[in-house]
């Protein structure tokens, strides 16, 4: 009798285990395509290591819907599709989100910071840990911050040679909004656009130079309308983010909410370590393919900072008069990336 007791107690612990194993559908999108190193890796090993793990580890089971390209959110609608819920996970330039992503934008506050991805990234990650703030500044949003992950270093392509940021005055420079006060400060116009313009408009003239990775010039054939690079020093930014909605979160067993939160940390090093060696490969390339690669001197990058020394000040006090602690988030990433070893050209008073 003990024996068919215990029998009975396994079958309905099977039974259980069965009823709770459960096939959960993500939709995940962005504005961008896989031929940006981020949406690359989230199309790729986010996804698949995902699928893979949850099954290994779990009864249940994960698949991806894949929405790249803007076919449902544009670079601009990104958090407001995950607010709403058209996107469970949602991959978003911030730079095209400033009303909503003001606070994590703050990395793009403080020009001429550290070109070396894994270097910012690990410094967006003590970010993350670290400064509250920054997550729960999503929250009304209903998202929260699943990774924030690191540029390419920006640099200038244009159809003009180059040297000192004289040449620059008047020149058309197509950019995300955020990035307009970097050439503001030295007289140029900036032309808003997302990068999936940036061709269209080098090539009508709308534009004569594209502030992007040196990687737009291959994935987005830059170099068949602007033959010059230059590495100007902006850096590697922490403005790249992939969003999840709370709800979706909240439906999910915690031990695939688990997972996704391992995978997506395990991605965005990746993110990171792409795009350091995608720089130095694609850079390579685009020499061979006949593009000038120039590398703006130290000189006259702090003579460019040097115009922009109050601009982190004043980003950081419009969002402070908000009520978002901005100027202390400038404060912990300026201390932050000290402690990792990088100096700014100059000293931004905050």
């Amino acid at each position: 009798m003990k024996s068919k007791k215990w029998l009975a107690v396994l079958i309905a612990a099977a039974a259980s285990g069965l009823a709770h194993a459960d096939n959960f559908t993500l939709r995940m999108g962005g504005g961008h395509t896989t031929g940006l190193t981020y949406v690359g890796v989230f199309d790729k090993f986010f996804a698949s290591e995902v699928a893979d793990r949850v099954k290994a580890r779990t009864p249940h089971q994960v698949r991806f819907i894949k929405a790249w390209g803007g076919s449902v959110a544009k670079v601009d609608a990104v958090i407001e599709a995950v607010q709403k819920g058209t996107l469970d996970i949602g991959l978003s330039p911030i730079g095209f989100e400033q009303s909503r992503a003001g606070l994590l934008n703050y990395s793009a506050y403080i020009p001429f910071t550290s070109p070396d991805p894994v270097l910012q990234q690990k410094v967006s990650n003590r970010m993350m840990k670290e400064v509250p703030a920054l997550q729960a500044s999503m929250k009304p949003y209903n998202a929260m911050v699943l990774a924030a992950m690191t540029s390419e270093a920006y640099g200038l392509t244009s159809k003009f040679d180059w040297k000192t940021i004289e040449d620059l005055k008047g020149k058309r420079i197509a950019l995300a909004g955020t990035n307009a006060p970097l050439f503001m400060a030295v007289e140029s116009a900036p032309v808003t656009l997302g990068i999936g313009e940036h061709y269209q408009a080098l090539q009508n003239g709308l534009a004569d130079g594209s502030l992007f990775f040196i990687s737009g010039l291959d994935a987005f054939k830059l170099q068949e309308v602007a033959k010059v690079f230059t590495k100007t020093g902006f850096g590697s930014l922490s403005t790249l983010v992939a969003f999840m909605n709370l709800e979706t979160r909240a439906r999910l067993p915690a031990e695939v909410v688990a997972i996704i939160d391992e995978v997506a940390g395990e991605a965005a090093m990746q993110v990171a370590e792409s795009s350091k060696q995608r720089d130095l490969d694609v850079e390579a390339r685009v020499r061979s393919a006949g593009v000038k690669v120039n590398t703006l001197s130290d000189a006259e990058r702090a003579r460019w900072a040097a115009l922009l020394k109050d601009l982190p000040s004043r980003s950081a006090k419009e969002l402070d008069a908000r009520g978002q602690p901005a100027t202390d988030v400038l404060k912990a990433y300026v201390k932050f990336l000290g402690e990792a070893g990088y100096k700014f050209p100059t000293d931004y008073p905050l």
